[in-house]
């Protein structure tokens, strides 16, 4: 399925008639991404709400990875990380732009219901979302409510996103619950991530992120994270070489309390659907969780 919305994609990269360099760019990018979650999740929510799939409202949906996309690059920039995608910063942040101005001008020619509130929504939550990006940039995060409050933002706007915009396409309305099932949604993913990132890369580590795993770390009384402590009081770039073993990780408890964490959140998020959908099968939702 993800191929085919690339091809759409592609296609409309065409219609544009851009630079034949440029063109090649938008493309490869395309290329790139990996994406497919969103807008399967927005296409479910537009099915239980009894939507009826057409050539357009699928093209809706199309736009909407192109948009995460859009997203992805910018993250990446913004935390340094663009390299993952073969392209120089500057030349990508330029091709970004390029694919937010081709979402906004193919939303306006789509023929779908509802357009106004459609276009509003992308616009609304990519508005939350960077609110959310900014206070994870600034790196000030100190405590669970915190953190979960800035997750809400910038992951959880996207996901907002999706699963509103598949309501508002069959319905043209969407309710608190479902939103608020997205912001639960969007904090198991980024539970996942942190703590992934903690036993693998340990990137977060180095650039001296405030993830809540890290909080946890840094708040567990132990000697055997004094160093961390130490780590994380200097200020600017510090010539420490500092790592978390495995067996660090296992010995404060925080596999036990990422699991528990994650737990609830993924309840919470199918309890809802459950309110929502109540005559539906929210094991549907699982793969997205």
């Amino acid at each position: 399925m993800m191929e085919e919305i690339k091809q759409s994609l592609r296609r409309i990269v065409s219609n544009y008639q851009l630079s034949d360099e440029f063109s090649r760019c938008l493309t490869y990018l395309l290329d790139q991404h990996e994406g497919g979650d969103f807008s399967d999740l927005s296409k479910l929510h537009f099915q239980l709400n009894g939507g009826i799939l057409t050539k357009s409202i699928q093209e809706v949906f199309n736009l909407l990875e192109l948009w995460i996309l859009f997203t992805d690059i910018v993250d990446d920039i913004e935390d340094g990380d663009e390299s993952k995608w073969g392209i120089e910063g500057n030349v990508l942040l330029n091709a970004s732009t390029a694919f937010v101005s081709i979402v906004m001008l193919e939303l306006q020619k789509v023929e779908i219901p509802y357009k106004s509130e459609v276009t509003r929504l992308f616009c609304h939550y990519l508005l939350q979302a960077v609110d959310g990006q900014h206070h994870d940039l600034i790196n000030e995060i100190t405590s669970e409510e915190m953190y979960e409050a800035v997750v809400k933002k910038k992951s959880g706007s996207l996901i907002a996103l999706s699963s509103l915009l598949g309501e508002v396409l069959a319905t043209g309305k969407y309710t608190a619950k479902l939103e608020m099932s997205a912001h639960y949604i969007a904090m198991v993913a980024q539970l996942n991530n942190d703590y992934g990132d903690l036993l693998n890369l340990q990137r977060d580590l180095q650039d001296k992120k405030r993830t809540l795993p890290i909080l946890y770390l840094l708040q567990y009384e132990d000697s055997a994270f004094d160093e961390l402590r130490l780590y994380y009081s200097q200020h600017g770039d510090s010539t420490m070489n500092i790592c978390i073993t495995p067996q660090q990780i296992e010995a404060s408890g925080l596999s036990i309390y990422m699991h528990l964490l994650q737990s609830k959140y993924r309840n919470l998020a199918l309890e809802l659907l459950k309110e929502i959908y109540p005559t539906h099968d929210v094991s549907l939702f699982k793969k997205y969780i």
